[in-house]
């Protein structure tokens, strides 16, 4: 749920990030990154919902 140019790029950036850990089995730091990747995009609809006029 990218709300602005910049969240859109930098979620495309976290999750190309995130297929390169995949495919080079750092299947960890894959899961780390996927965790945040997911809390952000969440705090962002809240955010967008709640505050954003």
């Amino acid at each position: 749920m990218a709300s602005s140019k910049f969240s859109a790029i930098f979620f495309l950036i976290l999750y190309s990030v995130l297929l390169y850990l995949v495919f080079t089995m750092h299947n960890m730091a894959a899961m780390y990154l996927m965790g945040i990747g997911m809390f952000l995009e969440a705090c962002e609809g809240v955010y967008c919902n709640f505050f954003k006029h």
